[in-house]
């Protein structure tokens, strides 16, 4: 009884001790395993947006008469893109052409008189020059020099009056000219071209209707400028600096993962969101371009 006593002790004690050690074995291989798990990635989410996003609009308010691209059109620099009213400009224009030719050809007539004045100066000039010794020996009467100077006075008076009238006749014409510019101006504002290669965001308005100084006509944004603004909890933009390096995926391609890097860092949070932006440039632009398109980016460490 004894023995079967001290058996059944001895299996339990045996037991128990490989239960301990397997229990041991079991815990140390669990924490081995959670110091090894890599801590979860940080993730900022936010859209796909353009640094150089440009307005098209008149100065002036105008009519348009044709529009020559839509939403998603891909354009280059220089492309027509409207093409508005421009009749009270184009009438102001050749008015203002018209008074440049009408003062220059006055002022050609007008040089040709001078051209005549002057010469009867000098020759008033050169009898007045001939007479003043022969009148002084007495060879020439009081009556005879005085009617000489008298040519001679009213001749540099005639030349002076002229050269005046010339110049008015240049201030008209850099008057006209101005305005001639003022209104050119004004009708190359009237032809809205793209400054930028680029993509139509949007028409904002057609054909027919008036649109105010300033009413966009078209948005344009530039592809190449495309980046991601994500926001990061502002607990964790510690572990994010200029130049580090991420992984981009959009909405409109979940297959495709875009490298990126961090170009710029929010310096004011969100008070209620307590969240900071963070913008990336990609390596890659994707071909199609959707302002707005959801991305999700993963910093890399």
């Amino acid at each position: 009884m004894n023995k079967k006593f001290v058996s059944a002790v001895a299996a339990i004690a045996i037991a128990a001790a490989a239960f301990i050690v397997i229990k041991t074995q079991s815990s140390n291989a669990q924490t081995e395993s959670e110091q090894i798990v890599p801590a979860p990635p940080l993730i900022g989410t936010g859209t796909l947006e353009a640094k150089n996003v440009v307005i098209i609009a008149p100065k002036t308010t105008a009519k348009i008469l044709s529009l020559h691209a839509d939403e998603g059109d891909r354009i280059h620099a220089g492309q027509l893109l409207a093409q508005m009213e421009t009749s009270e400009v184009e009438a102001a224009l050749n008015e203002s052409r018209a008074s440049i030719d009408k003062s220059r050809a006055q002022r050609e007539a007008q040089s040709g008189l001078i051209s005549d004045l002057q010469a009867r100066y000098e020759l008033a000039d050169a009898n007045l020059k001939r007479y003043a010794p022969l009148h002084k020996e007495g060879f020439v009467t009081q009556a005879e020099y005085d009617t000489a100077v008298a040519a001679q006075k009213s001749a540099k008076a005639q030349l002076h009056s002229a050269m005046q009238t010339l110049a008015l006749f240049e201030r008209d014409i850099q008057k006209a000219q101005a305005s001639s510019a003022v209104q050119q101006a004004k009708m190359d504002d009237l032809i809205l071209r793209s400054p930028i290669e680029g993509i139509v965001l949007s028409r904002n308005a057609e054909a027919g209707s008036t649109v105010g100084a300033g009413s966009p006509v078209f948005r344009l944004a530039d592809p190449k400028s495309a980046w991601v603004k994500v926001y990061v909890d502002e607990a964790q933009i510690h572990k994010i600096s200029l130049g580090s390096k991420a992984q981009v995926t959009l909405r409109t391609y979940p297959d495709t993962v875009f490298d990126a890097r961090v170009v710029r860092i929010g310096v004011e949070s969100d008070r209620i969101t307590e969240e900071r932006v963070v913008y990336l440039s990609l390596e890659q632009q994707p071909e199609a371009f959707h302002l707005g398109d959801q991305a999700e980016a993963k910093f890399l460490p």
